[in-house]
């Protein structure tokens, strides 16, 4: 992803975990999202973020809590190679809520195809396949969870990346 005109200075000697969640130090200096990510990302509007060697970091501002890690390539988000822009770390409880998510949506379902098809993380789901939306309680558990979607195939979850439509992660 690029930061548009915005050139921050990445940090390169952080005592805190990159991951969703972790509350960042408030001495660490956040700026705010340029518009040229929020076009990519709108529900991330009016967050801040903080550049840590080659990841973007977006920290909601009031609380400095980080809701997600992406891919930081220098160069337009078009031109990254698909690898880049996957590259998505879940924390354990945005996997638990797709994980509870999912099992509500199973348990509300009473027919399913009994066509078995094979999905890999890594792969492009064709565009006849439909691919769903987290719901709104999803979303204020894990908000980094906003910007996917996902799938659910023999008892297993695959959060997928929309624009791409390729499958970041299984969720068992």
């Amino acid at each position: 992803m690029e930061l548009g005109r915005a050139n921050p200075r990445p940090l390169t000697n952080v005592n805190f975990s990159l991951s969703v969640g972790t509350v960042v130090p408030r001495d660490v200096r956040l700026s705010v999202l340029p518009a040229d990510v929020v076009e990519i990302v709108p529900q991330y509007r009016g967050y801040s973020f903080v550049l840590v060697k080659d990841e973007i970091v977006i920290v909601e501002p009031s609380s400095y809590k980080i809701v997600a890690v992406l891919p930081y390539t220098g160069r337009s988000t078009a031109a990254a190679p698909t690898r880049e822009r996957s590259k998505v770390s879940f924390s354990d409880r945005d996997r638990d809520v797709i994980r509870k998510h999912a099992k509500t949506r199973s348990e509300a379902r009473t027919t399913g195809s009994a066509v078995r098809s094979e999905v890999r993380v890594g792969e492009r789901i064709p565009d006849s396949v439909e691919i769903e939306a987290f719901p709104d309680e999803v979303h204020r558990e894990s908000p980094a969870l906003r910007e996917y979607r996902y799938l659910r195939r023999d008892n297993r979850t695959y959060v997928v990346e929309p624009r791409e439509r390729a499958i970041i992660e299984e969720i068992d």
